[in-house]
């Protein structure tokens, strides 16, 4: 009889739970995965992500040998052809064209450390045009960057030391698993919680108080609370006078806007207002988390600086139990050097929120070749139809993928690349302050490849094999080496996830921020955001899923209708029937969905799941507009307005 055995590995994928996981083997086929019981955080449960990833690793719909593609079709061709062809083709772009010629395209497919070498390799090469921006939190890392000089949160365990909680814009119970027993514990022990958030989730069950404000309107939502609070003198001065500074800017705003047109604007009624902001400012300490869907407007960085001025006014930053927290930068504690920016004589940006238009106004030189890893950005970018025709005019394109995906489809090779519980990496979280190594759990599954494997080959046969050389593990030890002074070692990473231990549990408690004048710096000013057509009335929002990972979705898992939520009031205003297809149209296009009426969903919304291909007419994006926020550089797909039309 085969003996089970137990292989302790870490979850790099784009989750702030970055989970402890004891993977279960037996004659070299995962059998069960669970959550690390010694971890923290994780302690025993997965996520339902991760305990259906062995679907995934053993899908038969599953890239295992490269592929080329050939008069439209694709065939099987051995990975000595396909480094000779990519090789080839590198060379002759930068002869031609420059090495900027050459894009690469990286994003959060994993995050794990050892990725960043993908991109010492393009820098090697000389530096090649790069995909930067975000399509999640950068409007976020502006506004808080701005307030505080850096981006920080409390350690999640520091909640149990708060009296109140808002939850504002988050959802764990489908994006943060591990956070909801926190919620519960500290619930407890008397804390009171409160959602704000226009889709009444999972979370709202075990909440207070549901606030659902208008989509996009949380800065007036933030402004009306704070009326409410210097208006009843329930402000701390002490903080104000003496650690913040652009007060008195700040309090012009909210003396300009009465708390009349603050509710209206944002859609919550006047006693819920004062009810929220009385019991935040009252209760000591109170805890703002703030979650992803607020930094999707135009307008993002500026609603996270006016909640975060809700923390400062009432003296809880700096303090346990208190904090606006929203993540951290996961890699910001491992050796960025390894990314050789040294080495690259050129460099040029595209930005990813507007990645079909950038690509169109590219000229000397226009993008010839193009490489995409841990990415899929024909499904994932806003206006889809325009980064289509982009891709159709680069002459030939590389993706490294698990599957077949949108992108995948446009590719003309694709290279076949390992899963996590294939391959050796080391990951940070940017949630708690846990650091840990990612083990392969099996031999990888046909002829896939990691990353760095198929880097470094390419990379020896371009003449600078040497400096991309190396075994994961000599690249992880280098990486931690910062970590050092913490007594973080690879080998003592080997006995599991480690915590790194001068990442402070209370940022800001000595009260000294990273800005220019080490005080905390207020907004200064306020766009008063509006936004909605008659011709587009509803707002679309596009929210995550607890079933799968942006769009890691498996092709079977396409054979059911794209499912969309709204209010009855909105399904009545359109005559739509509970489980009527309809389409979806904005002035970008159109996607058909099978609706179901609840009243879990605000009027004038529209929730739908992102992630779901367009090779089977279901991405989202190809009704998202590609808009970008002021600060941050971040995809605004929730400033999409929309319309139902009957399919017939």
């Amino acid at each position: 009889m085969t003996e089970r055995q137990i292989i302790k590995t870490t979850c790099p994928r784009d989750c702030p739970d970055t989970c402890g996981i004891d993977a279960y083997v037996t004659a070299g086929t995962i059998v069960g995965l669970s959550g690390d019981n010694s971890h923290a955080i994780t302690h025993k449960f997965l996520c339902r992500k991760a305990l259906n990833f062995g679907k995934r690793v053993y899908s038969q719909d599953r890239v295992v040998h490269p592929l080329q593609k050939v008069d439209g079709n694709w065939q099987q061709i051995s990975w000595g052809d396909a480094l000779e062809t990519i090789t080839d083709r590198i060379k002759s772009t930068i002869d031609e064209f420059g090495s900027l010629a050459i894009l690469h395209y990286q994003s959060a497919g994993s995050l794990g450390a050892l990725k960043m070498l993908n991109k010492r390799f393009f820098n090697l090469i000389g530096g090649v045009t790069e995909a930067s921006g975000s399509l999640c939190g950068g409007a976020g890392i502006a506004g808080q960057t701005l307030d505080f000089g850096y981006r920080t949160c409390h350690d999640p365990l520091d909640l149990l030391n708060s009296k109140f909680i808002i939850l504002w814009g988050r959802n764990p119970s489908e994006t943060n698993i591990h956070l909801v027993p926190i919620l519960k514990e500290a619930r407890s022990r008397g804390a009171r919680i409160v959602l704000i958030d226009p889709v009444a989730s999972d979370t709202s069950k075990f909440c207070d108080m549901h606030i659902a404000p208008r989509p996009g309107m949380d800065g007036y939502l933030a402004i009306a609370m704070a009326k409410v609070i210097t208006g009843e003198c329930l402000h701390d001065s002490d903080f104000i006078d003496n650690y913040g500074q652009n007060y008195d800017a700040y309090q012009g705003i909210l003396n300009s806007i009465s708390l009349e047109e603050a509710s209206a604007a944002c859609g919550v009624d006047i006693k819920r207002i004062e009810l929220c902001a009385r019991h935040y400012a009252k209760a000591k300490p109170a805890a703002i988390v703030l979650g992803w869907g607020m930094q999707r407007y135009e307008w993002g960085a500026e609603t996270f600086r006016f909640i975060d001025a809700l923390g400062a006014i009432t003296g809880n930053i700096g303090v346990s139990g208190g904090g606006v927290s929203h993540g951290r930068d996961e890699a910001e504690y491992f050796d960025q050097s390894v990314k050789g920016k040294e080495f690259a004589k050129h460099t040029r940006k595209v930005r990813k929120p507007m990645l079909g238009e950038a690509l169109g106004k590219l000229n000397e030189p226009q993008v010839k070749l193009a490489f995409i890893n841990g990415a899929n950005p024909l499904n994932q970018s806003p206006d889809l139809k325009s980064v289509k025709n982009a891709f159709k005019k680069i002459d030939f394109v590389v993706v490294l993928e698990q599957f077949m995906t949108d992108t995948a489809e446009s590719a003309d090779i694709v290279l076949p690349v390992t899963t996590y519980l294939e391959e050796a990496d080391i990951v940070g979280s940017y949630w708690h302050s846990y650091v840990g190594l990612v083990n392969p759990i099996i031999k990888p599954i046909g002829e896939a490849k990691s990353d760095l494997e198929i880097y470094q080959l390419l990379a020896e046969r371009l003449g600078f094999g040497a400096e991309m050389g190396g075994s994961p593990e000599q690249w992880i030890r280098r990486l931690i080496k910062p970590l050092e002074n913490g007594g973080i070692t690879f080998n003592s990473l080997k006995a599991g996830n480690m915590r790194i231990p001068f990442i402070e549990d209370v940022p800001f408690s000595d009260k000294n921020f990273k800005t220019d004048s080490g005080k905390f710096n207020f907004v200064t000013e306020f766009s008063r955001p509006v936004f909605g057509s008659d011709e587009y009335p509803l707002v679309l929002l596009s929210t995550h899923s607890r079933q799968w990972m942006h769009s890691q979705v498996l092709p079977n898992e396409h054979k059911e209708k794209l499912t969309a939520r709204i209010h009855p009031v909105t399904a009545g205003n359109y005559g739509i029937s509970d489980g009527e297809t309809v389409f979806i149209v904005s002035s970008k296009g159109k996607v058909a969905a099978q609706f179901c009426c609840t009243e879990g969903v605000r009027e004038g919304v529209v929730e739908v799941k992102q992630g779901h291909w367009a090779k089977y007419h279901q991405s989202l994006n190809q009704v998202t507009e590609a808009i970008m926020s002021r600060d941050g550089q971040n995809a605004c797909y929730y400033q999409t307005t929309v319309k139902l039309q009957k399919t017939r």
